[in-house]
């Protein structure tokens, strides 16, 4: 589920653009975020946009996630395709939910 998840998106999308993946998440009851936060839940991980000239070739938003993680946060870190597997599952969910009360 999605619903109420703090998300954000970091590196290049193949699916749709990050304006996109943002309202597929806020359709779904998630709060893109624009930066990574102590409050963030979920890290969507994208293509890498690898600089040469970094020593480090992780996103900064990675590098963030796994600051946090190290303090105890519990963030999530999706690719592209499990956060779209995600969506659809709960899309599925709500559906049938509302299937169900059809009935």
């Amino acid at each position: 589920m999605l619903w109420g998840e703090k998300i954000v998106f970091t590196g290049k999308l193949d699916t749709f653009s990050r304006k996109q993946a943002q309202a597929l998440a806020t359709a779904l009851g998630g709060k893109p975020q624009a930066a990574v936060t102590k409050d963030t839940t979920i890290l969507v991980v994208g293509k890498a946009n690898t600089n040469l000239f970094q020593e480090d070739p992780r996103s900064l938003k990675m590098q963030k996630v796994e600051a946090l993680q190290q303090e105890g946060h519990a963030v999530c870190v999706l690719s592209e395709q499990a956060f779209l597997e995600k969506a659809l599952l709960h899309l599925n969910q709500v559906v049938g939910i509302m299937s169900g009360s059809r009935r």
